[in-house]
Order: C-alpha cells, then sequence, then structure tokens
C-alpha cells in the first residue's frame, strides 16, 4: 500500500522549455542562436548550479562572459525563468486530491533561481510535505544518491513509494531501490496508470 509520493517538478507539474531562454538570450548577444543553444546545454556552470557547486552571480557572470551578454543580473534572472510556460492545471487539481491519503515529496532537478520563481508563483507546491532538490542535496537524477536523500526524507519502505517523473532514465533507476515508478507521458495515461495501481484519488 502507498504512502507517499515522490513527484517531479519539470514538465509534469509546471511546464518549460529551455529554448525560450536560448532565444531571449541570443537578443541581448552578438552569438547566434545555435552557438547559446550548445552553450546552454553544455555548460558546466549551469550543471554545476542545478546540483548547488556555484552562486547565482558565477552563473551569471559565466554566461555574461562567454556568450557577451549585455544584461544585468535582474534581467539575466527574468530570462532564466522565462522558460517556464504555464502551469499543468490537472496535476494541480490531482495533487491536491493526493495531498488527503499521502504523503507528498517533490523530487527535483532545479536551481535556486528556478525554485524560488516557481514557489512563488504556483501555490502549489506549498502542499507538498517536504522536498528534494538537486541544488540543495548536491546530486542531480539519475544519479542514485538523491535517491537515498528522498527514501531517508519519505521514512517509509520503497515498495510504499510511488514516484512520478517524465524522464525514462530517472523513473528506471528508482526502480532499481525498489519504489514504484510511473513515467509521466500525459495527464490522462497517468490516471490509467492509478487507476491500475489503486491510488486515492
Amino acid at each position: 500500500m502507498i504512502k507517499t509520493i515522490l513527484c517531479d517538478l519539470g514538465n509534469v507539474i509546471v511546464f518549460f522549455d529551455h529554448k525560450i531562454i536560448v532565444k531571449n538570450l541570443a537578443k541581448f548577444s552578438n552569438k547566434d542562436e545555435n552557438y547559446i543553444h550548445q552553450f546552454f546545454h553544455n555548460s558546466k556552470s549551469r550543471k554545476d548550479f542545478y546540483r548547488g557547486k556555484i552562486t547565482a552571480d558565477k552563473l551569471f557572470m559565466n554566461f555574461k562572459n562567454n556568450l557577451n551578454l549585455k544584461i544585468n543580473f535582474n534581467q539575466f534572472k527574468k530570462i532564466w525563468c522565462s522558460c517556464f510556460t504555464n502551469l499543468n492545471k490537472g496535476m494541480e487539481k490531482l495533487l491536491y486530491k493526493l495531498k488527503k491519503h499521502y504523503k507528498l515529496i517533490l523530487l527535483s532537478d532545479t536551481d535556486e533561481i528556478h525554485f524560488f520563481y516557481i514557489k512563488e508563483k504556483y501555490k502549489v507546491l506549498d502542499i507538498f510535505d517536504d522536498f528534494v532538490l538537486s541544488y540543495k542535496v548536491g546530486y542531480s537524477k539519475p544519479n542514485p544518491l538523491i535517491y537515498l536523500h528522498a527514501l531517508k526524507k519519505a521514512k517509509t519502505l520503497p515498495n510504499k513509494i510511488l514516484y512520478i517523473d517524465d524522464i525514462h532514465s530517472h523513473v528506471t533507476t528508482a526502480k532499481f531501490f525498489g519504489i514504484k515508478s510511473v513515467q509521466y507521458k500525459n495527464f490522462e495515461e497517468l490516471i490509467i496508470n492509478f487507476k491500475k495501481m489503486n491510488i486515492k484519488i
């Protein structure tokens, strides 16, 4: 019987698209979008920021210097958060229903700029009992250590935990620990899986 639900954030609760960041950065750079896109996705500083290894100031300076950005830190933060398109309304309503029966823990690869922005904008995050965030614990998915942090927070056996994530490799790693896991593809399919697993909604 499931007692705790671990839930991913990006493209499960809140939809996002990193291409929007790239497009907006290009407006303030003499580099083309393709160059910025490659830099963004290969950026060590971005990955370090997700794991809390560097500060937001250092991330900004790294991007500013490498992309010749003509912006200040506040402009950069606004662009950094522009990737979030909208709230998954179906998931929002579902989480409020699940809260009545289960302990809810957010398990997310995120950074401090993104997390504080989302938490301020979307109040649904307030219903979570706890958070396991990559920038706080120092590891990002699918590193097994972030799942160990989640298990400690859950304080229950892995087979009594359900995990929801949109990325297949993240779900696979969770299953390795014995956590019952579902890959989020769309809301309708998630509800079908919940019914099969006798999840109370």
